[in-house]
């Protein structure tokens, strides 16, 4: 076979555009390395609408029926999906970007980068966990006696459910595979009972004490989107699935808790399973680059220093016994090559050493970790260890941006899940929903406590002195507290006042006033004890 022909071969089976993968059923790059995945995003070509539908259809899954995912495609046909999608490529305005497969997002969660800024940001999203508190008033003012104490009854069998591990672990499927969903266990096995919507009330007969509760994650390569409304974008469910399939068992989309982080437009949510686009497919483009960078400047350190030994090279090849003499006298010198060793040349010979200039090698380098931990949102200091440069630099601004960055995660990704798991737990332990029950995120900055810490000091010394100049009644100062779900007391009573002290108890001596009428914070207090300690000390005399 002539080198023509073979090449001819290799240009054949490796076709510019996605294949689809018969066996896995994952459209994957031929080449999927630097090239092959660069070659997602080159230049526009014109696809078919055929080709539009190989690409952007819904992945297959290992919960996917066969005749499920005919009627997606024909009900994605009918709509208008695939000849959109066709139409942007026609114009030239769409890069190849594409789903990358379950089977490709599994693969590359194997990277080293790519579980250091997933783990990192889910380990975060989940560390100091929530604070459960009360806001306002209890809905029902009659509230028995056993559930008095539901805070802490909630948080324990919270502990007891593993709700942290459980969302710590959404939280990584999120990054990996762009989104999961967590299945509510209610312990109903009947497949008929399962495709129908879970009642969430205080009239549900599957949330009882008598039947188990349990949170499970759900890989994304077991579920298919069930039946959707593609038809009416005046309706909520406008490309909302209604239901799921979960290895080949249709189940109520109530019955399931979805997580995304990063949703994509409505044209490509088939191609992404319903679900979204992952953080580790966003990253693989600059983990890929990186490792060029990384793989290039070894290569340069490998050839980073070049002994030339100058010598008679003419006489030495028309010499009889050849080079034999020279590669001797080259082994000696590689040898000996040391800072102790000793070469003898003669004084016609000469020994140089070339050296390949690296300067900026290692900015190259690192500018490329660094964009990557920049789109991850991630400090270089909390991802890669890397401490900040510059003038005065100590990266608390980077810290406490990440800080933001993680809170805002937390109320899009978290919160919802949160709510309506701690509402499961309610109608299970109580047979209701108590509405004033609320949870927040707790703080993962030691700064951020300490400066809640002292505000909420400056507003107790103020109402301190606003009660003792007879401004505020109080029952106005409980009102206040109550009122404030960072006061710590937002769940008391508000007409449940302290009784007042005993008849016969000698009461303290009223304070002096301030003659510059200066109201100072803490000094209400501050006299307060000063007056009770010299009481003290008069009793001891």
């Amino acid at each position: 076979m002539s080198r023509k022909r073979k090449q001819n071969q290799q240009v054949e089976t490796v076709p510019a555009a996605i294949v689809e993968n018969a066996r896995s059923g994952m459209r994957i790059a031929p080449s999927f390395g630097p090239s092959g995945y660069s070659s997602l995003f080159s230049s526009p070509v014109t696809l078919t609408v055929e080709e539009v539908k190989q690409r952007y259809r819904p992945p297959l899954t290992l919960g996917t029926p066969d005749d499920v995912r005919m009627a997606c495609d024909s009900q994605l046909e009918d709509c208008g999906v695939f000849s959109l999608l066709q139409h942007s490529f026609a114009m030239g305005q769409m890069p190849q970007a594409q789903f990358l497969g379950y089977g490709v997002l599994q693969q590359i969660a194997q990277n080293g980068l790519i579980r250091a800024c997933i783990e990192t940001t889910a380990d975060d999203m989940t560390r100091n966990w929530v604070e459960l508190k009360r806001e306002g008033e209890k809905d029902d003012p009659d509230t028995p006696e056993n559930e008095a104490d539901a805070l802490p009854k909630i948080a324990a069998e919270c502990e007891r459910l593993h709700l942290r591990r459980i969302l710590h672990d959404a939280a990584c499927y999120v990054g990996y595979m762009g989104g999961c969903l967590i299945y509510i266990d209610t312990g109903e096995t009947n497949p008929d009972a399962l495709r129908l919507p879970l009642n969430i009330s205080s009239m549900s007969a599957e949330l009882r004490n008598d039947r188990p509760l349990r949170f499970i994650v759900i890989d994304p390569i077991n579920v298919f989107p069930g039946v959707y409304n593609s038809t009416s974008p005046l309706r909520q469910d406008y490309f909302v699935p209604k239901t799921w399939w979960v290895l080949g068992q249709e189940v109520h989309a109530s019955r399931l808790i979805r997580l995304v982080a990063n949703e994509v437009p409505t044209l490509l949510k088939p191609a992404y399973n319903f679900l979204g686009l992952a953080q580790a497919q966003l990253l693989w483009d600059y983990v890929m680059h990186f490792q060029e960078c990384r793989v290039a400047s070894q290569r340069l350190l490998s050839k980073f220093s070049l002994t030339v030994f100058k010598t008679d090279m003419a006489n030495i090849l028309f010499q009889a016994s050849g080079t034999d003499e020279l590669d001797k006298r080259i082994a000696l010198l590689v040898r000996n090559r040391s800072n102790d060793g000793v070469e003898a040349i003669d004084k016609e010979e000469e020994i140089l050493k070339l050296e390949t200039p690296i300067g900026g090698v290692t900015d190259v380098v690192r500018q490329a970790l660094e964009i990557l931990a920049a789109i991850n949102r991630t400090p270089a200091v909390k991802l890669l260890g890397i401490s900040p440069a510059g003038f005065n630099a100590t990266g608390e601004s980077d810290i406490r941006n990440y800080y933001d960055h993680i809170l805002s995660q937390q109320e899009k990704v978290l919160r919802p899940a949160i709510k309506r798991m701690l509402d499961l737990i309610q109608i299970r332990m109580f047979g209701k929903v108590d509405k004033s029950i609320t949870f927040d995120f707790s703080s993962l900055s030691e700064a951020d406590q300490a400066a809640e810490a002292a505000t909420q000091k400056t507003k107790a010394d103020t109402m301190a002195v606003l009660l003792d100049r007879n401004i505020v009644s109080p029952e106005e100062c409980r009102k206040r507290l109550a009122d404030d779900p960072d006061s710590g007391f937002a769940d008391i009573d508000v007409d449940d006042l302290p009784e007042p002290p005993e008849e016969g108890m000698e009461e303290e001596p009223p304070a002096e006033p301030d003659i510059d009428d200066v109201d100072k914070a803490g000094a209400v207090n501050d006299e307060a004890i000063i007056l009770e300690e010299k009481d003290i000390e008069k009793g001891a005399a």
